[in-house]
């Protein structure tokens, strides 16, 4: 019997590596394989795309628990939402901007309106497949479903966190988007993962963050005690305080950036005297809900910069604004992403440098701002 006791999913660390070596489709195979030995009611239906998912051991085990729905995205919802309403534990995966875009009206009656608990995943999500083209390119997908109530929205950092969150949803099955994109190689667990429901975890920090993190931003210390930052005639300014909240597999370029930044990897002795500023970084995989603790880390910061390959406009750095704001804090905030317009067709790397994803892009984004 599937384990659904209170304790958190989790990934050794021996199978935090042995993912990092698989794209995302063979780690939603071996999820459901190894879910599929103790879940009898484990259920996934495909709209077409199964023979991509490495479901070889699920099949074997579950036989009638695969569903092959054909292209019909929009049959793909009602029927994994009917086995949903009669007990089974159901994951529907598809392109993502396919079982986003065309299955609203499913998705919002079923999924939102019925609270059918079915785990929608978005497979190839951002620019995976930009080599088919904008038709391809999941980029509005976030904006889509954190729009639907009671739906919550996953984006793993890397294949460790995105094995432990399809295990806990099939521990507790809720209305759900998983988001799936490109982390082949990635690595941002190497001593395992547990599913944190928080779904926020700092990546890195510099080597003064703690002690601003400790003091507040600079704005507030300046207006409660103007001549802090002043000694004698010389004014010392004080560190800025720079919060940079990652979601996705983008985030590992995040961390390289502001290690170099930081002056950790490859950077100039320039570069290295240029940040005046502490520089924290935040791999955010719960993007609905946003996790309280987003607020208190963002309330004391000068500027918050997020990153997501996703279009700048409604999606995770927009869902990180209107938290802040309804805070009361009112920091600046930078969104870094997808810009508003589709791009041609291109391989991967070359569609997120043509984005300023590079990690030199980003690397440029932190110290404008530090």
């Amino acid at each position: 019997m599937l384990d659904t006791s209170l304790q958190p999913a989790c990934i050794s660390a021996e199978e935090s590596q042995m993912l990092a070596g698989m794209n995302t489709k063979e780690v939603f195979g071996w999820v459901m394989g190894k879910l599929a030995e103790d879940d009898e009611l484990l259920t996934v239906a495909v709209a077409d795309y199964g023979r991509r998912l490495n479901l070889d051991r699920f099949r074997e085990l579950r036989s009638d628990g695969y569903i092959q729905c054909g292209i019909a995205e929009q049959n793909l919802i009602e029927v994994a939402s009917a086995c949903a309403n009669e007990g089974f534990h159901v994951f529907a995966p598809c392109y993502a901007t396919f079982v986003t875009s065309r299955t609203l009206d499913q998705i919002r009656v079923n999924l939102g309106m019925m609270k059918s608990p079915v785990v929608l995943v978005g497979v190839a999500a951002g620019c995976e497949s930009a080599a088919t083209g904008p038709s391809h390119m999941a980029v509005e997908d976030i904006a889509i479903t954190r729009t639907i109530p009671g739906l919550s929205v996953f984006n793993s950092c890397d294949n460790a966190q995105l094995a432990a969150t399809l295990m806990e949803l099939a521990k507790h099955p809720r209305p759900a988007y998983v988001r799936m994109t490109l982390c082949d190689g990635v690595n941002l667990h190497p001593n395992g993962y547990v599913f944190d429901a928080s779904g926020v975890e700092k990546l890195f920090e510099s080597a003064c963050a703690a002690d601003t993190a400790n003091v507040g931003s600079v704005a507030a210390i300046k207006a409660a005690i103007p001549e802090v930052a002043t000694t004698g005639t010389e004014s010392t300014p004080l560190p800025k305080r720079v919060i940079v909240l990652a979601t996705g597999a983008i985030t590992s370029r995040v961390v390289e950036a502001a290690q170099r930044v930081a002056g950790q990897v490859d950077a100039t002795s320039e570069q290295v005297a240029a940040v005046k500023a502490s520089l924290e970084v935040y791999g955010v995989s719960s993007i609905k809900p946003l996790d309280a603790s987003l607020t208190e880390i963002c309330q004391h910061s000068d500027v918050i910069i997020t990153v997501e390959e996703h279009s700048v406009l409604g999606g995770f750095g927009s869902a990180v604004v209107e938290q802040v704001s309804a805070s009361g804090a009112c920091p600046q905030v930078i969104r870094v992403g997808m810009p508003d317009r589709y791009l041609e067709a291109d391989v991967h790397h070359n569609i997120l440098a043509r984005a300023g994803l590079s990690v030199e892009d980003l690397q440029e984004v932190l110290l404008a701002n530090c």
